[in-house]
């Protein structure tokens, strides 16, 4: 079953004072079955990481449809893509952008707090995750705590807690060394397995890309 796809999505960034507009996407199409993994490859400013933002809502193109489970959510409100987010997407980024300020449990609880849950229920549910994770004895540690590899962990953990359909992941092993980026990619792919989460990665890593069900490749604007 097709759970995402774009279709002759493109965008245009304006240019800045007497500046050409610049084209990044020149008509991607891609579709992503449901429980499958992706990887997104391509030269630095080929338009990887504009493609998984707009496959997540986190940014509309300038033509085209991108349609989740029949419903184009290029054409959302705000309001109704914010959402959309919430609920069906987890978003992992190079850069943890934890809280510093906060635990690992409270950062990987906000996302939930919006719904309509108790705390009580959103606690336990992180507490899970955490501890899945191998983080159960890190609960109450911030970030400073932590390691490179476990702030990393409880981004996922995070991205994890409302049940989402899509995990998307901007470069998640750019910042950690090579005992902690094969540690990411079990996770990753034991999520896949046990979840049957569908997960959307653009990455670097070759050996990252290679671990996953199909590689695409941007090239000129376009999916090769």
């Amino acid at each position: 079953m097709i759970i995402l796809k774009a279709q002759n999505v493109t965008k245009t960034y304006a240019g800045k004072e007497d500046a050409n507009d610049v084209e990044v996407l020149k008509g991607v199409n891609i579709e992503l079955e449901s429980g499958s993994t992706h990887a997104i490859i391509g030269s630095s400013g080929s338009g990887k990481s504009t493609l998984l933002h707009i496959l997540g809502g986190l940014d509309k193109p300038t033509s085209g449809e991108v349609i989740f489970r029949d419903h184009d959510i290029a054409s959302y409100s705000d309001e109704q893509v914010t959402q959309f987010r919430n609920r069906e997407i987890g978003f992992v980024f190079q850069f943890h952008h934890l809280l510093p300020e906060f635990t690992a449990i409270e950062n990987v609880m906000m996302p939930a707090l919006v719904q309509d849950l108790s705390t009580k229920e959103v606690e336990k549910r992180a507490e899970q995750l955490l501890a899945e994770f191998g983080l159960k004895d890190r609960v109450h540690h911030r970030p400073s705590m932590l390691s490179g590899g476990e702030q990393q962990r409880v981004s996922v953990a995070r991205a994890l807690i409302n049940n989402p359909s899509l995990l998307l992941a901007d470069e998640p092993s750019g910042n950690l060394d090579e005992n902690n980026t094969s540690i990411l990619i079990d996770l990753l792919l034991s999520l896949n397995k046990e979840r049957e989460l569908t997960i959307i990665l653009v990455t670097h890593d070759p050996i990252l890309a290679q671990k996953c069900t199909y590689v695409h490749t941007i090239k000129n604007g376009v999916i090769d």
